[in-house]
């Protein structure tokens, strides 16, 4: 009994002591963060049959780069960087979705479509009144055709006459084409016929390499889009390596609440795992990202990963958890961790026009995204 005691009484010092520096938790866990690049554009499939392509929604409204040719969109595509962390040794990455697979305004969407088709058929309605006036002009210049001599004999310019009835013809062949063309054209289309959907090209790139271009991330390390949480309140989902193995030496995040250093926070965890409840005011996070993606990831000696670090603000309500930790764009999905380097939260968020004021999912909820 004094044995198990002095094991217990031993234990639990050595427990006392399981909290590490930051540049301890950044040098374990860096290897594990990676820069997400994600080039996008929307379709839209008609009730006809036919595709459109576009890159999205303008301040007015529009949709941005529509075109009908594949080709032509390719050259155009959005690019949206982010953060990511592997979760096991099969290359399976978490983030965020809004990262993984941008979201549009599908009903937006809809509304830009309707009226620039109502705007086109305005336009070919202008178009068919004009060719319209023209027909009616040159019907006029028929009678300037015929002649009459002194003693009152009628003579027709037949040559004059075939040539104002070649270009009636043409006219009514555009007026016919456009009128078709208007009349198929239905400005009312309701959300359910309009298929729309995002199409993605994800890659990653590791901290301590080297990118040149987006082209050559893109090459070096894709990925594919395996999870995407289809609740509103959860900003989460899990892209893979097409090859479908974490490279060796990665730090893998444990998604459990609990820290994977040892022997200690082995122990630790025989009493204690991580969860939303036990966190505190103030407590000291820290976070590992890349904020402002590539512009600052990218350094003279390759992708560099930062860490930064903020305290708990407001205690998670089962949805998200503020922390003042400063983010920028590029940090969405990045891991935010405790002292011990528990996986705590997601970071999701930011309350608009200000940099301290940050959210993450928390742990609970990203336990529950995971279930099968």
């Amino acid at each position: 009994m004094k044995k198990a005691i002095l094991l217990i009484t031993t234990l639990l010092a050595l427990v006392s002591c399981s909290e590490r520096t930051p540049q301890d938790l950044f040098d374990e866990d860096k290897s594990g963060v990676v820069l997400i690049l994600n080039e996008y554009y929307y379709t839209m499939k008609l009730p006809n049959g036919n595709t459109l392509y576009f890159t999205g929604i303008d301040n007015d409204g529009s949709l941005e780069n529509l075109s009908a040719d594949y080709d032509d969109i390719k050259g155009k595509r959005q690019t949206l960087s982010g953060t990511g962390f592997f979760i096991d040794k099969q290359g399976t990455i978490m983030t965020n979705r809004h990262v993984a697979q941008p979201a549009i305004d599908k009903k937006a969407v809809k509304e830009s479509y309707n009226s620039l088709v109502a705007s086109l058929k305005a336009y070919f309605g202008a178009q068919m009144e004009e060719l319209a006036d023209q027909y009616r002009t040159l019907e006029n210049q028929k009678s300037d055709c015929v002649s009459f001599d002194f003693y009152g004999n009628a003579y027709q310019d037949e040559e004059k006459l075939q040539a104002i009835t070649t270009q009636q013809g043409e006219l009514e062949e555009q007026f016919n084409q456009l009128r078709d063309v208007r009349e198929s054209m239905n400005d009312h289309v309701s959300l359910d016929e309009l298929q729309i959907a995002v199409v993605c090209e994800v890659s990653i790139a590791y901290n301590n390499t080297y990118v040149t271009s987006s082209s050559d991330l893109l090459d070096k390390n894709p990925c594919v889009v395996t999870k995407v949480s289809g609740k509103e309140d959860t900003d989460l989902a899990l892209i893979q390596l097409k090859n479908k193995t974490t490279p060796e030496g990665a730090y893998v995040f444990n998604t459990d609440g609990k820290a994977d250093v040892g022997l200690v926070a082995k122990v630790k965890d025989l009493f204690s795992s991580h969860n939303d409840e036990i966190l505190q005011i103030d407590q000291q996070l820290y976070m590992i990202g890349y904020n402002a993606g590539p512009l600052l990831a990218n350094t003279k000696q390759g992708i560099q990963v930062q860490m930064t670090s903020g305290k708990v603000t407001q205690l998670p309500d089962g949805d998200r958890l503020l922390y003042s930790i400063p983010t920028v764009q590029g940090s969405s999905g990045s891991p935010v961790i405790d002292s011990q380097g528990r996986l705590v939260a997601v970071n999701f968020a930011k309350l608009a026009a200000s940099d301290n004021f940050n959210f993450g999912i928390p742990l609970n909820k990203v336990k529950a995204f995971l279930k099968p």
